[in-house]
């Protein structure tokens, strides 16, 4: 959970939030996706078909085979991730 009392954490996410919002919206929404795919493959990974940390090669060749698994759970948590913002909406 973010501590904004944290202050390295907090400058760094200030700083993303800075980039983000001066990026067009094409460059930001780009820059999500790569987040959100990062997240799902991670969660892959981590699963059955379990991928060695630093093993690269392996990744990109999992990435490749389970794209269309990828692509869906990249969308979860993108969609998870619009519904925390909305529910913490003030």
């Amino acid at each position: 959970m973010y501590d904004p009392h944290d202050e390295s954490t907090d400058a760094l996410f200030s700083a993303i939030l800075t980039v983000l919002r001066g990026l067009p919206d094409s460059l930001a929404k780009q820059s999500l996706s790569a987040l959100f795919e990062g997240a799902a493959l991670t969660d892959l990974m981590a699963g059955p078909a379990s991928v060695a940390p630093g093993d690269e090669e392996a990744a990109e060749r999992l990435l490749e085979e389970r794209w269309d698994e990828v692509e869906a759970l990249r969308n979860e948590k993108a969609a998870s991730f619009l519904y925390s913002l909305q529910k913490n909406e003030f």
